[in-house]
Formats: C-alpha cells, sequence, structure tokens
C-alpha cells in the first residue's frame, strides 16, 4: 500500500480516505488511485460509512497528474485506473460522503461526482478542463454529470470548460452543501456518523437502488462508441500538441 492514500478508522466503522499529495495539490495518479480502488474492494463492506478528502486545505484534487501524462496510447490504460477507482465507489456497499476544499479538477471532479454526498468549502474551485487536453471523459462520468445537473450544464462544464465556485456548483446539484472552512470537518463527520449509526440494510439499500438507476441509462452500444471516441482522441496528434503547450506553462 502507497502513502499516497491516507487510511484511518474512526468510531461506528466510519472510514476516512485521504488523497495525500499536498505537495501536487492532491493529483491523482495510477498508485494513489489503485490504492483507493483497492482499499474500497478490501474494506468498505465492513464501513458504515465512507469520507473521501484531500490532504491539506488548498484541494480535494487537481486532477491527474500531469507528469504522468504520455500522450500516447498507454494514457488509455492510465485512465482504466480511474475508471477502477470510480467503479470502487459506486460498488462499496457504505455510502461515500466526499469533503471539499479549494481545488477540485479533472479527475478529482469524476471522484467527487461519484461519491453520494458532496460537502464543500466557499472557497471551492471545480474544473474539467479535459477538452483543453484533448481528452474524452469516460462515458459513466457524462451520464452521470447529465443525471446530476442536466445536459445544458454538463455542456457548459465539459465543452465550455467553465471553472464554477461553490454557490454555482450548489446551485446546480452538484453539491449537497457548502460550510465555512471552520466547520467543514465537523459537518462531515457528523453527516458521516448519521449515516454509520442508521440502519444498514437501509442505507445500503437505498444506495444500491441510486446505483440501479444510474446503471440503466446506459446502454451497451452507446458505451461502445463513446469508447470509440475516447481513443481516436487518446492518440491524436492535437493531443500531444495540447500537452506539450500545457507542460511548459
Amino acid at each position: 500500500m502507497t502513502d499516497k492514500l491516507l487510511v484511518d478508522w474512526g468510531e461506528h466503522d466510519v472510514l476516512t480516505l485521504t488523497l495525500n499529495r499536498p505537495e501536487r495539490r492532491n493529483a491523482v495518479d495510477p498508485e494513489l488511485l489503485a490504492a483507493l480502488a483497492a482499499t474500497l474492494a478490501e474494506q468498505g463492506q465492513r464501513a458504515g460509512a465512507v469520507i473521501l478528502r484531500g490532504a491539506g486545505d488548498r484541494a480535494f484534487s487537481a486532477g491527474y497528474d500531469l507528469e504522468r501524462v504520455t500522450g500516447t496510447e498507454a494514457d488509455l490504460e492510465a485512465d482504466a485506473t480511474i475508471g477502477r477507482a470510480v467503479d470502487a465507489l459506486r460498488a462499496c456497499p457504505a455510502p461515500v460522503v466526499a469533503l471539499v476544499r479549494g481545488h477540485c479538477h479533472g479527475a478529482g471532479v469524476e471522484l467527487a461526482m461519484n461519491c453520494d454526498l458532496r460537502v464543500a468549502t466557499p472557497d471551492l474551485r471545480l474544473s474539467v478542463p479535459a477538452v483543453g487536453l484533448g481528452v474524452v471523459y469516460r462515458y459513466q462520468f457524462v451520464t452521470r454529470l447529465v443525471a446530476i445537473c442536466g445536459l445544458n450544464r454538463t455542456s457548459d462544464v465539459l465543452l465550455g470548460m467553465r471553472e464554477l465556485d461553490a454557490e454555482t456548483a450548489l446551485a446546480w446539484g452538484m453539491l449537497t452543501d457548502v460550510v465555512a472552512p471552520s466547520e467543514i470537518d465537523a459537518r462531515v463527520q457528523s453527516l458521516a456518523t448519521m449515516l454509520a449509526t442508521s440502519p444498514r440494510p437501509a442505507v445500503r439499500g437505498t444506495k444500491a437502488s441510486l446505483n440501479l438507476r444510474m446503471a440503466r441509462s446506459i446502454a451497451p452500444e452507446d458505451q461502445a462508441e463513446a469508447n470509440r471516441l475516447r481513443a481516436t482522441a487518446a492518440t491524436s496528434a492535437e493531443r500531444k500538441e495540447a500537452l506539450a503547450r500545457r507542460k511548459k506553462r
């Protein structure tokens, strides 16, 4: 297990998972994502509730670490590690609460939106600038974002690459609550404890029912076409040029 993910058990079997790369604003990489997926798979069954957060107070996650991006087809496997972490969040029987401070971008948004509840501080800056980097996001994330905030707003986030503040993200349904920095730890802990001490069959059954509803909105043929589009974008010359420009900044 890597020290890029901190694992802590609290009272009532509340499991806190911390993305621990504060020097990179908690940017995720294959090792961190693999640890997140494995921990949820191995320990999620015991948990009454899970809290997912970033280390420090600057960022939940700045997204996927661009230092690990090559601009080649090999990035599809790296991207698959994000998919496995997201699938583990959804498959975890316990509800997952995201505690979001400061910056939340790209893959960090995908992780947060696949948590069951999301509580943020007022200094939130949320964006998905993937198109500018030549990336087509996973179809599961696109359909989930449409379910959360609607088609037009999803277009604004993904195509318009609009950066949202906490007030807008809350109004669009992307957040459950916005809480002052001095109060957010207590608020999220209280929420997780409430979930962990409620009857587990009801809590887990409700999460599973919501997952079933989302799964039925993804047709296999649409998923296959979305995968083809993602592969085409991942290997394009334009993507290599965009990444090179970004890394020079």
